[in-house]
């Protein structure tokens, strides 16, 4: 793309805004000034920009985009998308090693956009935040992966009695090896319920942990020096609940279930 192309679309956040406005549909300028909560003076300007660029045409009074435009809105969005995720923890997203997620789920990291960051408390280091238990204790339907054993393993999914709970666990081989080990009672327990299923992951996956259930998802990604802190992705909204989904039943494509 042109250096200057780049610059028109990026470098004014009137004319971004205007763009991404514009994508619903043609707009007359007073109500252009009033959904932006700008002023005409210094929309003008911009507008006139976007107008010698070919991206934005008036007709009768309104103002619509371009088919040009349309097709590079529809590219830029999910740009923006990403880097507001980014931008708005930039020191987490910067310690994190991402190389166990699949290219197709780093392109979609603007679906993670309405989710938070979630810190441990000080004073319960070694459990899930409160906002996790909440929501997991009273989840019906339950997807993970997991790369470390979690507390939740037998705190929650191998002590959970409930049959009409669905869990699905997906474990890397050196999981396995400690659930099978250290409690295999439970283990055993587990399997012989029909709504709880185990899968082993033979590869080696760098994500610590994600969680799917149908009211929120979790996401725990080792540091860049391998460390599991215990920051935690927390997301209720569509869109990062289907990307949580989609990238935990890959990992369960590649895997091998374990039989009752």
């Amino acid at each position: 793309m042109d250096k200057a192309l780049i610059d028109l679309l990026f470098m004014s956040q009137k004319r971004r805004d205007l763009l991404l406005l514009l994508k619903n549909g043609e707009k007359t300028i007073e109500e252009i000034v009033d959904i932006l909560n700008v002023n005409s003076t210094g929309m003008l300007p911009q507008i006139k920009k976007l107008k010698d660029a070919h991206l934005v045409l008036q007709e009768e009074g309104e103002y619509r985009l371009t088919p040009l435009a349309e097709i590079l809105v529809e590219k830029m969005e999910p740009l923006l998308d990403t880097l507001k995720v980014i931008e708005g923890n930039a020191d987490y997203w910067r310690e994190r090693d991402l190389s166990g997620l699949p290219t197709a789920f780093l392109e979609r990291l603007d679906e993670l956009k309405p989710c938070s960051i979630v810190k441990p408390d000080p004073d319960n280091i070694f459990e899930p935040p409160a906002v996790f238990r909440e929501n997991i204790e009273k989840s019906k339907k339950i997807l993970s992966f997991s790369s470390i054993f979690h507390p939740v393993f037998s705190g929650i999914f191998l002590d959970n009695q409930d049959d009409g709970t669905e869990i699905t666990l997906i474990v890397t081989k050196k999981i396995y090896e400690r659930l099978k080990n250290d409690f295999e009672k439970e283990l055993k327990l587990y399997l012989s319920k029909e709504k709880k299923r185990l899968f082993i992951c033979i590869d080696e996956i760098k994500v610590a942990m994600l969680i799917k259930t149908e009211f929120f998802m979790a996401a725990d990604f080792l540091t860049s020096k391998g460390a599991f802190d215990q920051e935690t992705i927390i997301g209720f909204e569509p869109a990062p609940l289907k990307w949580a989904e989609d990238l935990i039943l890959n990992y369960r494509d590649r895997a091998q279930e374990i039989e009752r």
